[in-house]
């Protein structure tokens, strides 16, 4: 089974859905189809068979600006799922910055998820952001391993 990458952002009545979905672009490699969840207080937008290929941008970013650090320790592993999720600060990613975020620290206009699925969701936080010592990867890691057949 190949990971598979769900987006998610919030769109609030006060923000511009251009200004959100550039968050988005910003991001990702390649756009995926959108979906709208209408909820009480905001649009969803989620994301509909995006391909995890989208992430090189993501993956290439926190290497260069080596944070790799900081995206492992504010990932989320949702075991029951096989879900990876990382939250990532909504105003930074349309100034075209990566900054990951925590429940405890999110923004008051929401933040951006990427989930990912998989059967083995430590694999893929081990090849998204693997341990470093002083800053550079114990094993140096590359974008098209993780599409090698899934153990």
């Amino acid at each position: 089974m190949n990971p598979i990458l769900t987006i998610k952002i919030p769109v609030y009545a006060t923000e511009s859905r251009n200004k959100v979905e550039k968050c988005i672009t910003n991001l990702l490699e390649y756009l995926p189809e959108i979906e709208e969840i209408e909820t009480k207080e905001y649009t969803m937008l989620k994301s509909k068979d995006a391909k995890i290929e989208s992430l090189q941008k993501f993956f290439n970013y926190i290497r260069h600006v080596k944070v790799l650090d900081a995206v492992r320790r504010c990932a989320v592993l949702d075991n029951k799922n096989n879900d990876l999720i990382f939250n990532l600060n909504k105003q930074a990613l349309y100034v075209n910055r990566i900054s990951v975020i925590t429940a405890d620290t999110s923004s008051p206009l929401g933040n951006l998820q990427i989930i990912i699925n998989s059967k083995n969701p430590i694999r893929i936080l081990e090849w998204i952001a693997p341990k470093t010592e002083e800053g550079f990867e114990l094993k140096k890691t590359y974008f098209g391993e993780i599409f090698k057949k899934e153990d």
